[in-house]
Protein backbone atom coordinates (compact mmCIF):
# COMPACT_ATOMS: atom_id res chain seq x y z
CA UNK A 1 0.00 0.00 0.00
CA UNK A 2 1.18 3.52 -1.10
CA UNK A 3 1.26 6.32 1.45
CA UNK A 4 -0.69 8.06 -0.86
CA UNK A 5 -3.59 5.01 -0.79
CA UNK A 6 -3.08 4.98 2.57
CA UNK A 7 -3.82 8.80 3.40
CA UNK A 8 -7.06 8.00 1.19
CA UNK A 9 -8.33 5.18 3.50
CA UNK A 10 -7.48 7.35 6.79
CA UNK A 11 -9.77 10.46 5.35
CA UNK A 12 -12.47 7.85 4.45
CA UNK A 13 -12.18 6.65 7.78
CA UNK A 14 -12.04 9.65 9.62
CA UNK A 15 -15.06 10.77 8.27
CA UNK A 16 -16.92 7.43 8.97
CA UNK A 17 -15.21 7.46 12.29
CA UNK A 18 -17.12 11.12 12.56
CA UNK A 19 -20.44 10.63 11.57
CA UNK A 20 -20.84 7.18 13.06
CA UNK A 21 -19.44 8.75 16.89
CA UNK A 22 -22.21 11.07 16.45
CA UNK A 23 -24.93 8.52 15.29
CA UNK A 24 -23.88 6.02 18.20
CA UNK A 25 -24.25 9.07 20.64
CA UNK A 26 -27.49 10.52 19.71
CA UNK A 27 -29.21 9.07 17.03
CA UNK A 28 -29.58 5.46 18.24
CA UNK A 29 -32.46 4.60 20.37
CA UNK A 30 -31.65 3.33 23.89
CA UNK A 31 -30.34 0.01 23.34
CA UNK A 32 -27.63 0.84 21.36
CA UNK A 33 -27.02 4.65 21.66
CA UNK A 34 -27.22 7.27 24.23
CA UNK A 35 -29.44 9.19 22.89
CA UNK A 36 -28.21 12.12 24.16
CA UNK A 37 -27.37 15.42 22.05
CA UNK A 38 -25.15 16.90 25.19
CA UNK A 39 -22.38 14.09 25.32
CA UNK A 40 -22.76 13.57 21.28
CA UNK A 41 -21.30 17.07 20.81
CA UNK A 42 -18.87 16.69 23.36
CA UNK A 43 -17.30 13.59 21.88
CA UNK A 44 -17.83 14.41 18.40
CA UNK A 45 -16.91 18.34 18.09
CA UNK A 46 -13.13 17.47 19.23
CA UNK A 47 -12.65 14.93 15.90
CA UNK A 48 -13.53 17.78 13.48
CA UNK A 49 -10.67 19.92 14.43
CA UNK A 50 -8.28 17.97 12.49
CA UNK A 51 -10.69 17.79 10.03
CA UNK A 52 -9.64 20.71 7.15
CA UNK A 53 -6.12 19.07 7.17
CA UNK A 54 -7.21 15.41 6.89
CA UNK A 55 -9.71 16.71 4.28
CA UNK A 56 -6.04 17.80 2.26
CA UNK A 57 -4.43 14.98 3.19
CA UNK A 58 -1.94 16.91 5.53
CA UNK A 59 0.56 14.63 7.12
CA UNK A 60 0.43 16.51 10.77
CA UNK A 61 -3.58 16.62 10.81
CA UNK A 62 -3.02 13.00 10.06
CA UNK A 63 -1.07 12.81 13.26
CA UNK A 64 -3.55 14.97 15.48
CA UNK A 65 -5.76 12.90 14.28
CA UNK A 66 -4.63 9.60 15.56
CA UNK A 67 -4.10 11.46 18.89
CA UNK A 68 -7.93 12.23 18.96
CA UNK A 69 -8.74 8.60 17.69
CA UNK A 70 -7.24 7.07 20.61
CA UNK A 71 -9.82 8.98 22.62
CA UNK A 72 -12.43 7.61 20.71
CA UNK A 73 -11.13 4.18 20.97
CA UNK A 74 -11.08 4.33 24.35
CA UNK A 75 -15.05 5.24 24.54
CA UNK A 76 -15.62 2.27 21.93
CA UNK A 77 -13.73 -0.03 24.18
CA UNK A 78 -15.20 1.09 27.67
CA UNK A 79 -18.42 0.78 26.10
CA UNK A 80 -17.49 -2.48 24.47
CA UNK A 81 -16.17 -3.76 27.95
CA UNK A 82 -19.10 -2.81 30.25
CA UNK A 83 -22.22 -2.96 27.99
CA UNK A 84 -23.17 -5.21 26.41
CA UNK A 85 -26.48 -3.85 24.46
CA UNK A 86 -23.99 -1.31 23.06
CA UNK A 87 -21.47 -4.00 21.75
CA UNK A 88 -22.09 -3.80 18.23
CA UNK A 89 -22.14 0.03 18.34
CA UNK A 90 -18.92 -0.04 20.38
CA UNK A 91 -17.57 -2.34 18.13
CA UNK A 92 -17.81 -0.32 15.27
CA UNK A 93 -16.19 2.50 16.74
CA UNK A 94 -13.40 0.96 17.86
CA UNK A 95 -12.99 -0.93 14.28
CA UNK A 96 -13.13 2.62 12.75
CA UNK A 97 -10.59 4.53 15.04
CA UNK A 98 -8.42 1.39 14.82
CA UNK A 99 -8.18 1.18 10.84
CA UNK A 100 -8.03 5.07 11.02
CA UNK A 101 -4.74 4.67 13.77
CA UNK A 102 -3.40 1.93 11.03
CA UNK A 103 -3.72 3.47 7.90
CA UNK A 104 -2.17 6.77 9.51
CA UNK A 105 0.92 4.17 10.36
CA UNK A 106 0.56 3.25 7.18
CA UNK A 107 1.07 6.99 5.47
CA UNK A 108 3.40 9.12 7.46
CA UNK A 109 5.97 6.46 7.97
CA UNK A 110 9.43 7.38 7.17
CA UNK A 111 11.36 4.77 5.12
CA UNK A 112 15.22 4.33 4.78
CA UNK A 113 16.44 4.86 1.61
Amino acid sequence: MTPQTARLFARVAWIGLILWQFAWLYLLPVPLGKENLTFALVMTVPLLIPLPGILQLKDRALIWGAYLALFASMLGMTELWTDAAERPAAGLQLTLAVAFLFFVARATRRRKD
